[in-house]
C-alpha cells in the first residue's frame, strides 16, 4: 500500500498538522477495512434460545424414560398378578377334583357296605340249606334278601321304573319285542322281560318289554 501524501497550504507547519494528518489515515484505514467482523449484538440471544432448547429436549426424554419405567412396572405386576392367577386357579381345579375323587370313594364305601350286609344274608341262606332246611323256609329266606337289597337301593336313589300295562315310552323303555294283541292299545308295554332303574331323575338302565300292536 502507498502512503497518501497531503499537501499543506502555506502558513500552515508541518509539526501542528501532523496530528491531523494522523487522524485522517486512521479514519482512511477504518473505511478501507469494510469486511471486519462487528459483533453481532443478537448472538447472546441465540446462544441463550439453543440452551433453552436442549435444556427442553432433555426434560421430555427425561418424562418419557420416566413414563417408560412406569409402564413396565405395571406391567410386571400385572403379569405376576396373572401368573399367581393362574397357579391358584390350577390349585381349585386340583382341590375340586380331590373332593370329586372322595366324594366317589365316600359313595362307593357306603354301597359296597350295603351288599357287604346282602351278602352276609345269602351266606345265612346257603349255610341253611346246607343244613337241611326246608324249602319253604330257603324261600322265605331268599325273598327277605330281594327285599333287602330292593331298600338298600332306594336309600341309594335307585327307584324300579313301573312299566306293565304302561304306554311304550322310548326315554324309559326298550322294546325287544312286538306282539299283536286286541286287550291292549296300540304301543302299550304287555310284559317286562328286565327290570328298568333310575338314579334320581336319571335312567341308567331302561325296562326291556314287549310291546303291542294291532292286528
Amino acid at each position: 500500500m502507498t502512503e497518501d501524501l497531503l499537501l499543506l497550504p502555506r502558513g500552515i507547519k508541518s509539526g501542528s498538522s501532523s496530528g491531523k494528518i494522523a487522524t485522517l489515515k486512521h479514519e482512511k484505514s477504518n473505511e478501507s477495512t469494510p469486511n471486519q467482523v462487528t459483533e453481532n449484538p443478537d448472538s447472546g440471544t441465540t446462544a441463550e434460545a439453543s440452551s433453552n432448547e436442549n435444556s427442553s429436549g432433555s426434560g421430555e426424554m427425561n418424562a418419557l424414560q420416566e413414563t417408560l419405567l412406569k409402564v413396565e412396572a405395571e406391567r410386571d405386576s400385572y403379569k405376576d398378578q396373572l401368573l399367581r392367577s393362574l397357579a391358584d386357579f390350577q390349585n381349585y381345579r386340583k382341590r375340586v377334583e380331590a373332593d370329586k375323587q372322595a366324594l366317589r370313594t365316600s359313595a362307593k364305601e357306603s354301597v359296597v357296605l350295603d351288599l357287604i350286609g346282602v351278602l352276609d344274608n345269602f351266606e345265612r341262606t346257603i349255610t341253611a340249606v346246607d343244613s337241611g332246611a326246608t324249602l319253604e323256609s330257603v324261600i322265605e329266606g331268599i325273598k327277605l334278601i330281594e327285599r333287602q337289597l330292593r331298600q338298600m337301593l332306594e336309600q341309594h336313589g335307585v327307584k324300579k321304573i313301573d312299566s306293565h300295562g304302561r304306554p311304550f315310552d322310548p326315554e324309559l323303555h326298550e322294546a325287544i319285542s312286538v306282539e299283536v294283541s286286541e286287550e291292549h292299545d296300540e304301543n302299550t308295554v304287555t310284559a317286562e322281560l328286565a327290570s328298568g332303574y333310575k338314579l334320581a331323575d336319571k335312567v341308567i338302565r331302561p325296562a326291556r318289554v314287549k310291546v303291542s300292536k294291532k292286528s
